[in-house]
This record gives structure tokens, C-alpha cells and sequence, in this order.
């Protein structure tokens, strides 16, 4: 996800600068030919008007088209015209009326169709200064423009010289504009591969750190954080990794002092249990015997409570071979039989699977799990195991359920709602699980029942299937 990302912005930021790129150069260089177009043909506008008589064209009038000094007028016109290779001149009055037209044989007088659209460049002629229109298109669907400039007489504007020019020269701006949409599309393209190539070396380390957080969130503290790179990152790596052993070290303190303190306790609660069950025989008051009868019961509870202490502190390691998990549970359900039957719970296994697990392990869990449901139904109930080939147990019970503000808890260690209850026995079995290669998740719980389900590996890491490796 971070790589996606890391590529996806380097991808836009790199779309975006080109395209701000070309955006800035299509104008700045459709302004500068303009700019030079429009210098040019001012400059020829000027040109001719210097170069005609305006004496003579000034006194051209309706009716004069037939008259050799029109004649000769125009013809110089369109010797201008062919030398400059433009595409019309005009001379035209102030008011907008043509004297002179290179391309059409009109009436002398006849309005300049476009003058009433380029006010601005008449007014600044009026004036005595040359000036440009826009750019506008021509009946052959061409771009052009045009550059006017005063014809004086006797140091007054007399008329206004109009010179049309092709605006194919900035044709060079549509081939600028290809030539930028290739070079776009292959700097995208280079861009893509530098941002795969750029982020996977530096999401790699990130990716590695994101893992080893994952793994020590699920408690798996014997793998070292290894990160490649440096700075920042093998800064972070190095400190995730004091943070991981001392953890580690605190977990194994706590779990030795535990283990010392229960073996410590164990010794003297087996003569206590001896003595108290000796006791129990010998009096024969009944008032006596109950007492007696309520310490022997007290210390096997507390018995109880020490073998779990041992099942979560004593290190697991699990001896892995495939296995049927049905006589695993069996096993289990026999070793509580006495408890399930005095408790009115009935059970029943359906379906087969193979299970490359530690079958003592497997057995405990069963174990943990039917304890766990028999603390739940009181009044009696089922505890349902089923099998599936794809190497799924399901475990349902039909007690009271989990209330769904603790569900997120119940495999904490000593999390429980049992008033005697350490609250180790799915702490245990989600520990045993892990190291066999499988995971254990809440299913359905409510009113009618709590469903865990188990995930179990069915072939040896590596992918052989079904050889034991013993114990």
C-alpha cells in the first residue's frame, strides 16, 4: 500500500509539473510569434504607405475604378503585395471605406467588412502609430492577421494601409504542442519506472518495519527486526528491535517468576491436599468432615490454578507430525468426562481431518476449550467439534455467550470474568495454536452459544504431507 502510494504521487507530481511545463511554454511561445508577426507586418504596412502616393489616393472616388490613375494604383498595389508575399493589401479612408483592393474589384467605397471588428488598431492609426489585429480566420477556414498603418499627406492621416498576412507560422505552436504531448507521455513513462524503481527502495525497508511491528503485535518476539538501509530508517529498525528484546526479556522474567513461585507453591499444597484428604477419612463428625472436605476442595482448586500458571510460563515447543485431530479431542473429552456428565453436557464429534500439529498440544487445546465452555453452561448444555477437510475446527458451545464489549479481550492473559478464574485458558490455547502453525478466531457467540474456530496446518512447512517427525 505504501509503495502503491509512494508511485502514484510521484506519478501525478511528475503529470502535473509537465503539464504546468507545457502550459507555460505554449503561451510564452505562441505570444513571441505573435509578438514577431505582428512587428512584421506593422513594419510592411508601413512600407507601402510610404511607397504610395497619397496624394493620388485621396482623390480616388465612386466612379474612378475606370480611371488610369486607379489603375495604375493598383496595379502597384498588387506588385507590393506579390514582393511582400502577403495575402491582401487595402487602402482604406478613415472611415472605413476601401480605395484599394488587391483581391476584390469592388466599388470604390465600398466599408471594409472587418474593420468594424478591430476598432482598437484604427484608433491607435488615427493617432499616427502602426498597431496589429487579432488573429482571425479567413473564408478558407486559414488563420491570419493584419498590420495597419497611417498613410500620411501633408503630416495629417489621410487613409490606413492594411496588409493581411498568413498566420501559418504558428502552426509551429500546434507541432510545439506534439512534440510536448511525446515528450509528456515518455517522461510519464520514465517517471512510472523511476518511481517502481525509487520505491521499492525505499519502501522496502518500511515494508520490512511494518511486518516486524505486525509480528510483535501478535506476540511473536523471537524473530530480530532486520532492515536494510540507513538513516532514519535503521534508526527506527534499531530501536524497534531494543524495544523487541527488551520485551522479550520482560516476558521471560515474568514467566520464569512464575513458574519458580508456582513449583515453589506446588510442593506444600501436595501435603496440604494429602493431609486434608487423610483428615477428611478419619473424622467422624459430619461437621468436622465437611470443613476437612471444603479445605481439600480449596486446595485442588488451588492446584488447578498453579497447573495453569506452569501451562502458560513453561516454554512451548511444539513436537509437529500429522495427526488424526478426532483422537485428539477424544482424548480430551476422557480426561473431563467425570465433570461433563455431573455438569448434564453432552458432546459429539463430525467429520475427519489430518492435522501436522503437536498432538499433545492439540489435546490441551481441546482441553482449555471445553473448560471454557463448561464454566459457561452451568445448567448444562452441548459442546459440538466439527471437522473440515480444509483443516477448519469448529468448536460450539451452547452457554451464554460472549458479551461483545470483552470479545476483543478474551485472549489476553489473565482476562476473565470467572470469580476464580485466571483467565489463562484461551491465552494458552491461542499460544499453543500460533506455535503449531495455526490461528484461532472468535466466530458467532451470542444467546445461543460461543463458536471459536481453528485454523490448522495439514502439511510439514515445506510441503511434504502426512510424515511424522516425531518426539
Amino acid at each position: 500500500m505504501i509503495r502503491k502510494r509512494l508511485v502514484l504521487t510521484f506519478t501525478v507530481q511528475i503529470a502535473l509539473v509537465f503539464l504546468l511545463a507545457g502550459v507555460v511554454l505554449r503561451i510564452t511561445f505562441r505570444n513571441e510569434l505573435e509578438g514577431e508577426l505582428s512587428a512584421k507586418l506593422e513594419s510592411v504596412a508601413a512600407s507601402v504607405a510610404v511607397q504610395l502616393d497619397p496624394s493620388l489616393v485621396t482623390l480616388l472616388g465612386p466612379g474612378d475604378e475606370k480611371t488610369r490613375i486607379y489603375g495604375n494604383l493598383k496595379r502597384r498595389l498588387i506588385e507590393l503585395r506579390d514582393a511582400t508575399q502577403l495575402k491582401r493589401l487595402l487602402v482604406l479612408t478613415l472611415e472605413g471605406g476601401i480605395w484599394l483592393d488587391t483581391q476584390l474589384s469592388e466599388p470604390i467605397g465600398l466599408k471594409y467588412i472587418d474593420a468594424k471588428f478591430r476598432l482598437d488598431p484604427y484608433d491607435a492609426v488615427r493617432r499616427g502609430e502602426t498597431a496589429s489585429s487579432l488573429l482571425f480566420k479567413g473564408n478558407d477556414g486559414q488563420w491570419y492577421k493584419s498590420g495597419y498603418a497611417p498613410l500620411q499627406r501633408d503630416g495629417r492621416v489621410a487613409g490606413v494601409v492594411v496588409v493581411e498576412g498568413s498566420a501559418q507560422v504558428l502552426s509551429r505552436v500546434r507541432f510545439m504542442e506534439r512534440q510536448l504531448l511525446r515528450i509528456g507521455a515518455l517522461a510519464l513513462s520514465v517517471s512510472f519506472i523511476l518511481a517502481l524503481l525509487t520505491s521499492r527502495r525505499l519502501t522496502a525497508p518500511l515494508q520490512q518495519l511494518q511486518n516486524a511491528a505486525r509480528r510483535i503485535a501478535a506476540g511473536d518476539l523471537d524473530r530480530p527486526v532486520k532492515v536494510d538501509g540507513g538513516g532514519e530508517t535503521a534508526f527506527l529498525a534499531n530501536t524497534m528491535e531494543e524495544m523487541r528484546r527488551a520485551v522479550r526479556g520482560r516476558d521471560e522474567r515474568q514467566k520464569a517468576m512464575l513458574a519458580g513461585v508456582a513449583h515453589e507453591i506446588r510442593n506444600p499444597l501436595g501435603g496440604i491436599e494429602l493431609f486434608a484428604g487423610l483428615l477428611h477419612d478419619e473424622l467422624k463428625d459430619a461437621q468436622q468432615r465437611s470443613r476437612a472436605e471444603k479445605i481439600l476442595r480449596e486446595s485442588r482448586h488451588l492446584r488447578t490454578l498453579i497447573s495453569g500458571f506452569l501451562d502458560f510460563a513453561r516454554p512451548v515447543v511444539p513436537h509437529r507430525r500429522s495427526c488424526e485431530v478426532r483422537d485428539s479431542w477424544e482424548e480430551a473429552r476422557q480426561l473431563i468426562e467425570d465433570r461433563l456428565r455431573a455438569s448434564r453436557i453432552e458432546t459429539s464429534c463430525s467429520g475427519r481431518l489430518r492435522a501436522f500439529v503437536d498432538p499433545q498440544h492439540l489435546r490441551q487445546i481441546f482441553l482449555n476449550l471445553a473448560l471454557n465452555a463448561v464454566h459457561a453452561m452451568p445448567d448444562g448444555g452441548r459442546i459440538d467439534v466439527c471437522l473440515h477437510p480444509d483443516g477448519r475446527v469448529m468448536v460450539a458451545d451452547s452457554g451464554c455467550g460472549i458479551p461483545e464489549d470483552i470479545r476483543e479481550r478474551i485472549f489476553e492473559p489473565f482476562f476473565s470474568r470467572a470469580e476464580q478464574g485466571l483467565g489463562l485458558g484461551l491465552a494458552v490455547v491461542r499460544t499453543l495454536v500460533e506455535e503449531n502453525g495455526g490461528s484461532i478466531e472468535l466466530g458467532n457467540s451470542g444467546p445461543g452459544g460461543t463458536v471459536f474456530v481453528l485454523r490448522l496446518p495439514q502439511e510439514k512447512p515445506g510441503g511434504s504431507y502426512g510424515k511424522d517427525t516425531g518426539h
